[in-house]
């Protein structure tokens, strides 16, 4: 089976964001630099994660003559100060932790400064673990918890042949879109059935709990809802009404893949069309300007 040609989720897995790798200036000295070590530039998949960057990233620095004999699991990256989750797509940590509004008058702040740190892992913070074998299981382990939440089992995955799995896996590491999508498609578009529940998170800034709740993509009365309705019950406050605010510049907005998507758009579209590999759609509010 071939991948679907969906403009929107094929511009959503070309989307990509320049990156610049500074090395922590406290450890240069500790790992032997001599010099100033100049930072490391990547064009980095939105829907990648860190971890699959690492070995590279590695490279570059300890080619510089660091001394650094660990494994990739050690290092760890930052911004300002605050330990980013490997776990996280990329795209996803750009947009939670830069606070950038798409419809202010500022420019992105890019390319988006990553300090890179090979000592001191934060363990408290962050769970260590062997870096790509570690991604792979978790992203693997949010396919299946989607699935679960879309029908109530997770029949759909584990039908998969295990070929079929590792395809998943393998068109995400290699950036191959027909090669995952073409796997992919069978699961989010659910056999043309309702879902159950919508596979979604919602992170609010100051380090708020991630939101993720059983959401219906139909109302009461049979009618599908829409993500101003979902974000209107979930975060009443925030948003009070399901349709846009007058005062849109004053407004919390939802970012989903560095856009401020229109909240008359169907949550179950929402959800088959602008969902991360992992297939959840992952939103994140921003303020009022």
């Amino acid at each position: 089976m071939t991948a679907p040609q969906n403009p929107i989720t094929r511009a959503i897995w070309d989307g990509t964001l320049p990156i610049k790798f500074s090395l922590d200036s406290t450890e240069a000295a500790a790992l032997g630099a001599k010099a100033i070590v100049e930072p490391y530039f990547i064009e980095a998949p939105r829907c990648s994660y860190f971890p699959l960057w690492t070995s590279q990233i590695r490279k570059y620095f300890v080619d510089m003559a660091l001394n650094f004999i660990g494994d990739d699991a050690e290092i760890w990256y930052d911004v300002d100060g605050t330990p980013l989750k490997w776990h996280y797509p990329i795209g996803l940590l750009y947009d939670l932790h830069t606070g950038y509004r798409p419809d202010s008058n500022s420019p992105p702040p890019l390319p988006w400064p990553v300090t890179v740190h090979f000592k001191n892992f934060p363990t408290d913070k962050l769970i260590k673990a062997q870096a790509i074998d570690a991604t792979q299981d978790f992203f693997m382990s949010m396919i299946k918890e989607a699935d679960f939440l879309r029908n109530g089992s997770t029949k759909k995955v584990m039908n998969l042949s295990k070929n079929d799995q590792t395809q998943l896996w393998d068109g995400l590491w290699s950036k191959n879109y027909d090669k995952f999508w073409s796997v992919n498609y069978r699961l989010v578009i659910n056999d043309g059935q309702m879902p159950k529940h919508v596979p979604m998170r919602i992170y609010l800034p100051d380090n708020c709990p991630v939101i993720q709740e059983p959401i219906s993509p139909i109302d009461e009365n049979g009618n599908q809802l829409t993500l101003g309705d979902v974000l209107h019950q979930v975060l009443p406050e925030l948003f009070p009404s399901p349709l846009p605010s007058e005062n849109a510049s004053a407004a919390p907005v939802p970012v989903i893949h560095g856009i401020i998507p229109q909240l008359e758009i169907p949550i179950v579209w929402a959800s088959q069309n602008l969902c991360y590999p992992d297939n959840f759609l992952h939103i994140v509010v921003l303020l009022g300007i």
